[in-house]
């Protein structure tokens, strides 16, 4: 009887509703630390040899924002960002939020053609960048950017760590000098300002290309992890490094006694396999946060042992979510931890509905994950068809036993519901299982294969340091199962038939890999392809897999490694 009950029960579950939310701004948030702790370091920036502390940060801020202002921004206008983690970074992140324009996102990494395309989509007023730094030059990009978009007006250019200003026709005004262009004074931000406008616009990490993301800031509660989540606490940030070094940030733990360490799982694992990781001091940490697919036990429990962190919480989120939805709380049971990510934070809605549907599904059963709350984006900038594609209305809300429409049960407007294509599983006590990307399901002759399992085994295996599986296409079953793999250092490889037994021993057995490749064997490369946002990039492995490593030339043989 029971069973049939828990059968008929919707998947849905709904978070609490306390804490109520805060609906202050991150000028008013920085203002308040300015007053109540003025000489606690906002951010410890290690590549710059730089400490900043609530009150200088507050005051740089409100310099920014008045010859920003001055430059004619206002409510509403874009300003663009490129930068690496430097402390510039959050006073133009501050300075924006004052004034109640929207500070646009461009990836470091884009090539010159993707930025300049970006900034012609987005038509930001200005733009605040280094002229480059490591391995990235944007002269030329942001030169044909001023030459091409009307819009542009100002360059502000920080000083780069890495490399001084070379000559160039680009025009630009310095950073520091610009700051400080507008006398001192009284301040006050914009009255108009409500912690429900738009703060920011991000690309998302998808693999389809950019998308413009236009994302409603969500009262402290979080936005860009690190930053909100510091502000709103009033910690100190610590910047290593200006991309990510594995070696800087263990070295920084260790010299500024760090005690939380945030990180995707790719960034962990580089951690545990740098020279310095066994020699460095971590006994500061108490708790890491780790985010960006999903997370194998065995991966978990070896963190933990490694890294002797107390407590590690696993979560799931997206960026159209405004980031983190589940999180495990530190009372949550051990079993909990490691299996799935946590409950729904408050004031969200989630349910698990058949992929590329609305129906919510029996409870226990996999599906699609959708959510709906305060923290999803306001849509896709100049892409409506993408925009309607994932914010989706259910009719079935409004129906008996429904959720109901935004104003609770017995209301007659439709709530928008993010779907994610991510899937997932309710488990008994309402804790959320991220079991994959829909998209990333093998289907082998009529058999849905989720990589996410075959991962899980493969990680266990002692010589692999990180197993990623993709579909490769196949003649005879549609698509075959291929693996890229990470070769633990000191470790002998594993043999194709070692690693297909393996598999088989706690796996069916067509969930073996066909296809078996090593990170820098032949044309695999050395390094992890990646997103924007530090996950291994499956797209990119399976676009290497059709032009690389598989021949078509009516049927298809194996690459010779």
């Amino acid at each position: 009887m029971a069973a049939e009950t828990e059968k008929r029960r919707p998947s849905v579950v709904y978070g609490p509703r306390a804490p109520v939310t805060l609906t202050l701004t991150f000028g008013q948030l920085l203002d308040h630390h300015a007053k109540t702790r003025p000489q606690s370091p906002a951010v410890i920036s290690h590549v710059q040899g730089r400490t900043i502390d609530y009150k200088e940060l507050c005051d740089r801020s409100i310099s920014l924002a008045k010859a920003m202002k001055g430059a004619g921004i206002r409510k509403g206008s874009k300003v663009g960002i490129i930068s690496g983690t430097r402390i510039e970074y959050l006073e133009v992140f501050f300075a924006t939020a004052r004034l109640g324009a929207a500070l646009i996102l461009f990836n470091y990494a884009y090539t010159d053609s993707e930025l300049v395309q970006l900034i012609k989509s987005i038509e930001p007023i200005m733009i605040f960048a280094p002229p480059g730094f490591a391995r990235y030059d944007y002269n030329k990009a942001l030169r044909k950017a001023q030459d091409s978009v009307a819009s542009l007006k100002h360059f502000i250019l920080f000083d780069d760590i890495f490399k001084k200003h070379q000559s160039s026709s680009l025009k630009f005004e310095n950073y520091e000098t610009f700051l400080k262009s507008k006398p001192a004074g009284s301040w006050s931000d914009d009255p108009s300002i409500s912690a429900h406008d738009m703060v920011n616009i991000q690309f998302t990490s998808g693999s389809t290309g950019p998308n413009l993301l236009s994302r409603t800031p969500i009262p402290l509660i979080r936005m860009i992890v690190a930053i909100s989540t510091s502000t709103v606490c009033g910690s100190s940030l610590v910047f290593p490094s200006e991309l990510f070094d594995p070696t800087a940030a263990l070295l920084c733990i260790e010299k500024y006694k760090c005690t939380a360490l945030y990180g995707v799982n790719t960034m962990f694992i580089t951690e545990m396999s740098a020279k310095a990781f066994k020699s460095t001091n971590k006994s500061s940490l108490k708790f890491g946060i780790v985010a960006g697919s999903p997370m194998p036990p065995e991966f978990l429990r070896r963190v933990m042992k490694e890294f002797e962190i107390p407590r590690i919480y696993t979560c799931w989120g997206m960026t159209e979510l405004s980031s983190f939805v589940t999180m495990m709380h530190e009372t949550d049971p051990w079993d909990k931890r490691i299996h799935t990510t946590g409950r729904l934070f408050p004031h969200f809605i989630l349910k698990i509905v058949e992929p590329n549907g609305t129906k919510t599904l029996p409870w226990g059963e996999r599906g699609e994950i959708v959510v709906s709350g305060y923290g999803q984006m306001a849509e896709y900038i100049g892409n409506k068809e993408k925009t309607e594609e994932a914010l989706r209305y259910h009719d079935e809300d409004l129906e008996e036993g429904g959720v109901g429409g935004v104003e609770g049960r017995g209301s007659q407007t439709l709530r928008p519901w993010m779907h994610t294509g991510d899937e997932g599983v309710l488990d008994a006590d309402g804790y959320l299982v991220f079991t994959g990307r829909i998209k990333d399901l093998i289907i082998r002759g009529g058999e849905n294969i989720a990589p996410l399992e075959i991962e899980q085994r493969l990680n266990d295996m002692e010589a692999i340091a990180q197993a990623s599986i993709v579909g490769v296409p196949d003649d005879k079953y549609g698509e075959a199962v291929g693996a890229f793999l990470e070769l633990k250092e000191g470790r002998d490889k594993p043999s194709d038939d070692e690693i297909k037994k393996w598999v088989k021993d706690e796996l069916a057995y067509f969930k073996a890999p066909t296809w078996i490749w090593w990170l820098g064997d032949g044309d695999v490369p050395e390094e992890w392809p990646k997103t924007m946002s530090g996950k291994v990039s499956k797209p990119e492995l399976r676009k290497l897999v059709e032009e690389k490593l598989i021949k078509k030339d009516g049927k298809k043989e194996k690459a010779k490694l």
